[in-house]
């Protein structure tokens, strides 16, 4: 109950954002505004991985906003409580019908974040880039893929599915896929990353996997220059 709980406060939060807001902060996010002090032009949204807090993903928002100065970027916690940090949804020590309702909810939320960003940033779909770690990785897909429209991109650092089960739409244009691994990953097996991968592509949408050597969760440097250049482009920025 305190899971359902936890997830409803915080979709209902998402969908009473001012429609002129301005501010990350006065959408009741977590995050930063744009580096120049300017209106936001652009936005990337990041999804934290299982155990840990949205600010386990502001290192990687600093570097970003030095090369994309009106850009705003959200970094939220989930919502149930995982020692030391938040999840995005239950998934041990709780039924499969309870589990798969989670997946559901949080699939919800990823999509409200969206659209809330996009209203009350006053920044359209196709300039958001969506980012996630881990158990993140698949809010990001569902973020992105799952949103009306697209938006511009999807990032998955060692991504695992939530649900991801959007098609891709007949008009428009689709959401570009990029997916980073290491090849000796000691949380996600490469059969995980498989499986986001085929869900991906049922979808309807195509994806690139970049795999790196290297024995950490987190991308070693190389993969993670090249996930940062890939929003930077997506971006429009240098």
């Amino acid at each position: 109950m305190k899971t359902f709980l936890a997830l409803t406060a915080l979709a209902i939060g998402i969908g009473a954002g001012g429609a002129h807001a301005q501010k990350v902060a006065s959408l009741g996010f977590n995050g930063m505004d744009p580096r120049s002090g300017k209106a936001p032009t652009q936005a990337v949204i990041l999804f934290h991985g299982y155990s840990q807090r949205g600010v386990a993903m502001k290192s990687l928002a600093d570097t970003l906003a030095r090369r994309l100065p009106d850009t705003a970027f959200i970094f939220n916690d989930g919502p149930i409580p995982a020692e030391p940090g938040r999840s995005w949804y239950a998934g041990r020590g709780v039924d499969s019908e309870t589990a798969k309702a989670s997946r559901a909810m949080a699939k919800q939320l990823a999509i409200d974040t969206v659209t809330k960003v996009s209203e009350g940033l006053n920044v359209p779909h196709d300039k958001i880039v969506v980012v996630g770690f881990s158990q993140g990785g698949g809010m990001a897909l569902d973020a992105g893929t799952c949103s009306t429209p697209d938006v511009k991109a999807v990032v998955s650092l060692a991504g695992v599915l939530t649900v991801g089960d959007c098609s891709k739409e007949e008009s428009g244009p689709a959401a570009s896929v990029l997916i980073v691994y290491n090849d000796g990953d000691p949380v996600v097996r490469p059969d995980r990353i498989q499986a986001f991968q085929e869900q991906v592509a049922k979808d309807g949408y195509e994806s690139k996997l970049e795999t790196y050597s290297g024995t950490t969760h987190w991308p070693v440097p190389a993969g993670l220059r090249l996930a940062q250049d890939f929003i930077v482009a997506q971006l429009g920025g240098k």
